[in-house]
């Protein structure tokens, strides 16, 4: 559980635009390479659509087939989530499940993957006030990955290492709200670039970061102002 992994806590304010960020895949790694050869990201609150197929690691964690959050592929029955997710139906797996292989929540075509979860793990010091140690891992039978599956591997950065460092760029993705003040959850799957920020900056202090040991700030101020609150173990 000492891996860093990343996951969107809280979203303020709103953004009306950021330069555009492109990333490029590297297709000679084991683990991350997306199923296209860039990725471009641009706006943040509303964001912007995610290419097809563009991260197959990402997950739909459901209950009784209906998105509950975003979950990241470890290995073909292995993945991650956030403990906050989960904590509270750790007594009903039957009803619990992920959805792998697609951008949109609502896809039946082949070929997306489904599996019912068969055992959830929260990190032991999981903190559900002050969302410190915020991870959990789901398993399932095993998922299908093949050439033509359209799934990937997260990759995860080496023990002690820190991948936010301040001023780094960040891929947010999920099937989060996409406008201020709405309660419904876009049905494909956005992304955007954030920044990392200081823990001593006036806008991570401001987030109400409880440790800066497990947890770090990111957002963009360019062009409004904003943030994403988000953490890490």
């Amino acid at each position: 559980m000492g891996a860093v992994l990343l996951f969107i806590a809280l979203l303020f304010s709103s953004i009306n635009f950021i330069s555009t960020t492109t990333y490029t895949c590297d297709p000679s790694i084991s683990c991350g390479c997306s199923a296209l050869s860039t990725v471009v990201t641009a706006r943040i609150v509303g964001g912007e659509a995610a290419p097809n197929h563009a991260w197959g690691w990402m997950l739909s964690f459901r209950r009784s087939d209906s998105h509950r959050c975003g979950a990241s592929l470890l290995t073909p029955e292995y993945a991650v989530t956030a403990a906050h997710c989960v904590v509270d139906v750790l007594n009903i797996l039957s009803v619990l499940s992920i959805l792998a292989g697609t951008n949109y929540l609502d896809d039946t075509s082949s070929p997306v993957q489904r599996r019912s979860i068969t055992k959830i793990t929260i990190h032991p010091d999981y903190n559900d006030e002050l969302y410190t140690n915020d991870i959990a891992i789901l398993q399932f039978s095993s998922l299908n990955i093949s050439s033509d599956s359209y799934l990937a591997f997260i990759c995860l950065p080496n023990a002690y290492q820190d991948p936010f460092q301040t001023n780094t760029d960040l891929v947010a993705i999920g099937w989060g709200v996409t406008s201020e003040g709405s309660n419904t959850l876009s049905n494909y799957l956005q992304q955007v670039t954030v920044q990392a920020f200081s823990s001593t900056s006036a806008a991570c202090l401001q987030s109400g970061l409880n440790d800066s040991n497990s947890q770090f700030c990111a957002g963009i101020t360019t062009g409004g102002k904003g943030k994403v609150f988000l953490k890490y173990i």
